[in-house]
């Protein structure tokens, strides 16, 4: 493939031969060592012949009697002859889409979505600030993310999220006020129990008696804190009890992974850009960040009948690839890491494995299966309401 193309390349010139015994010339060339490419013939005086441009001067000093004309190139001179030939329209061509980048890429106007006058000019400042203002230039997704991160962070009190939508030249910023409630709910009187079979790890109350020890092993819907309050003996009142308990919890994971793994996908990120596409390459205009892979989406702007060459526009989407040959040590491995990562991603914060154990393993012809057993330390915190009573004593 490499070699076609440095063909194709090379500078040829096709010539226009005319007189008599017109083989015998044909005969001196080779004799010359001068490669033919193609050759037609007009008549049995006359031909048409290709050859590299760099046999043209030899060629000149065997022609004697002989007329040689130029009727047409190929290879990298033909290209070169046409930009020359339209230099001029490639230069506007270049500073039309130069401009139309500038336009497209430049923020004319940003709208905050709100009737709170106020929360608006605050958020409108804090985005000048972060260098969202009109007359800029956009910023990329990663940017815009972390922006919105530091404004949600300097007012977690009055925000619930934010999104900034790029659309044409304009920003437009939505956002949901943080609701706040003074109102105090009543907790009925209850118990803590816990929501699974576990190993307590951890008791951490802020309210009622404490009935089970650290280590000891309850069952699914044990009083782990009771909301009874107890004096000598007996219960004088009720409590909702409150406070959170960890415990020790087990899972098994079955896993299959393959030997040879392959897997390309959009990471989401996406960006829209605008190109020069000459003959099989693409010139991409003020892409500062490229992607390493990539999915494209094309759309000719513009394009010149007499040249091989295009205005594109193109939407960009990351793609992120994963190509692996794994031994059977690395497979284990990364089918362990997959495991934790599948039960990691539903646990909260606080919460952790703390142990695994692979209880058997299935070597197949092409990949191998794994069950794990995992030990989970996880909040296993439920409530059990306390029905009323009318007499506390009985």
């Amino acid at each position: 493939m490499k070699n076609y193309i440095l063909y194709l390349l090379k500078s040829k010139i096709i010539l226009n031969i005319k007189g008599n015994n017109i083989e015998k010339f044909i005969k001196r060339l080779k004799n010359n060592k001068i490669e033919i490419l193609n050759i037609s013939y007009v008549n049995k005086n006359e031909i048409n012949i290709k050859i590299y441009k760099k046999d043209y001067d030899s060629i000149l000093k065997l022609k004697t009697i002989y007329e040689i004309n130029t009727i047409d190139y190929n290879g990298l001179i033909k290209i070169k002859n046409k930009i020359l030939n339209n230099k001029f329209m490639i230069i506007l061509i270049v500073i039309s889409f130069s401009i139309l980048y500038l336009i497209t890429n430049t923020i004319f106007s940003i709208d905050v979505i709100t009737n709170d006058s106020k929360m608006k000019q605050i958020l409108k400042e804090e985005l000048e600030e972060l260098g969202i203002k009109k007359y800029k230039f956009k910023k990329d997704y990663n940017t815009l993310q972390n922006i919105k991160s530091e404004i949600l962070t300097k007012y977690r009190d009055k925000l619930d999220w934010i999104e900034i939508e790029s659309i044409g030249t304009k920003y437009i910023v939505r956002y949901e006020p943080r609701i706040e409630s003074d109102e105090k709910i009543n907790t009925p009187s209850r118990h803590i129990v816990a929501k699974k079979d576990c190993v307590i790890k951890s008791i951490d109350v802020s309210s009622g008696q404490i009935v089970k020890n650290i280590n000891s092993y309850v069952k699914k819907g044990d009083i782990i804190v009771s909301g009874y309050v107890d004096l000598n003996g007996n219960i004088k009142d009720t409590v909702s009890a409150n406070g959170t308990i960890l415990g020790e919890t087990w899972y098994k994971v079955t896993i299959t992974y393959p030997y040879k793994y392959y897997e390309s996908y959009e990471t989401g990120n996406k960006k829209e850009i605008y190109a020069i596409n000459l003959l099989n390459k693409s010139i991409e205009l003020f892409n500062l960040k490229k992607y390493k892979t990539k999915n494209i989406e094309e759309k000719i702007i513009l394009k010149n009948n007499l040249l091989p060459i295009k205005l594109v526009k193109q939407i960009q989407k990351e793609t992120k690839v994963i190509n692996q040959e794994l031994n059977e040590d690395e497979l284990i491995e990364k089918e362990v890491e997959l495991s934790k990562e599948k039960i990691e991603s539903k646990l909260k914060a606080g919460e952790y494995i703390s142990d695994y154990k692979i209880l058997n393993k299935i070597k197949n012809d092409d990949s191998i299966t794994l069950n794990i057993f995992f030990s989970v330390v996880e909040d296993v915190t439920d409530y059990l309401e306390i029905d009323e009573y009318i007499d506390m004593n009985e």
